[in-house]
């Protein structure tokens, strides 16, 4: 029997506003929205069954309109959520079937997503218990306070830079987190989240990923897309 997979785009919470108070997920990238290309490379994942979006409150009728314009059919919700990550994941799988036993989270800054990195990161879930897109770094990497080198984070061991997609077992991001606020422990990313409940993360190597920080990355991020294919 198929095991169902879904994806969350969580395009909602204070972490993706710019300093001037604009939605990241929301600026245009070769006339879309950003979340809009994430989306889109789930909706080319067959291993995809259904996606999620978690959106701000006053968003909602703006991103079911773009939903029906771009024909994004395997979109089952949009959720209207509070600012944040933890209410944002409540209020998100409470609308995920309980059939669903995967979930695949992608945060829409990172607009370069190759439907099958989507692919390679869920097959890692379903053989290991967890799949998490990461980049070797091959630099090296120092702690620095002030502009001012301050020690070396190398030790020794390879580093890798944690990104997106992850997959995690849809039944352990239920009850990390639960639907009842004073249930719900204050968990700021899914990340660490997981690890408290003890699942062992496993990275799947997948190219750099660009992630737009400011409007100042839009440019950078169509190259990208361009160079990718994608756009």
């Amino acid at each position: 029997m198929r095991h169902l997979a879904w994806a969350l785009v969580m395009a909602t919470g204070k972490a993706e506003k710019l300093p001037e108070g604009a939605d990241i997920p929301f600026l245009y990238l070769n006339d879309r929205p950003l979340f809009a290309h994430s989306v889109a490379a789930l909706m080319q994942c067959p291993e995809i069954d259904g996606i999620v979006l978690c959106v701000p409150r006053e968003r909602a009728e703006s991103v079911l309109a773009a939903v029906q314009l771009y024909g994004f059919s395997k979109v089952r919700k949009i959720v209207a959520a509070k600012p944040g990550h933890a209410p944002c994941m409540a209020a998100a799988l409470a609308h995920v079937p309980d059939d669903v036993e995967w979930l695949c989270l992608h945060d829409p800054s990172r607009p370069v997503l190759d439907p099958a990195t989507v692919a390679s990161v869920l097959r890692t879930a379903r053989r290991h218990g967890s799949g998490i897109a990461a980049v070797p770094l091959s630099d090296r990497v120092v702690a620095a306070r002030k502009g001012s080198y301050a020690a070396d984070c190398s030790g020794g061991d390879s580093l890798w830079s944690v990104v997106s997609p992850r997959v995690w077992p849809a039944a352990a991001l239920r009850q990390a987190y639960p639907a009842a606020a004073k249930d719900r422990p204050r968990f700021d990313d899914d990340w660490d989240a997981m690890l408290a409940r003890g699942l062992v993360p496993r990275l799947v190597p997948v190219p750099p990923s660009f992630r737009i920080r400011n409007a100042a990355d839009l440019d950078p991020a169509l190259w990208e897309l361009k160079r990718a294919g994608l756009a």
